[in-house]
């Protein structure tokens, strides 16, 4: 009964572990957003079965004001730079 159990429990572990996906965290510091404003972008990108997200958040710099967020399924690369100039591109597109 023991045995059953714990397989049971292992069994449900790696099941959520699956769904769970993979993320990549970034922190662009010095950035200069089209607007020429200087700031830092915090980014993210999760990838699980269902395809790609990538989470945006953009800050002003010195003060660290909070500027908006952009979230796009168009981005699959977990490259640094690659991420950098998909968030920089968006940075328009972002909402409050």
């Amino acid at each position: 009964m023991k045995r059953i159990l714990a397989i049971t429990v292992l069994g449900l572990f790696l099941i959520g572990s699956a769904f769970a996906g993979i993320t990549f965290k970034y922190t662009f510091p010095d950035v200069m957003y089209p607007d020429g404003q200087k700031g830092t972008i915090q980014a993210a990108v999760k990838q699980n079965k269902n395809g790609t997200v990538t989470t945006c958040s953009y800050f002003s710099d010195p003060n660290n004001q909070y500027l908006g967020q952009f979230q796009g399924t168009d981005n699959t690369s977990t490259d640094a730079v690659v991420v950098r100039d998909y968030c920089l591109s968006h940075y328009a597109d972002r909402t409050p």
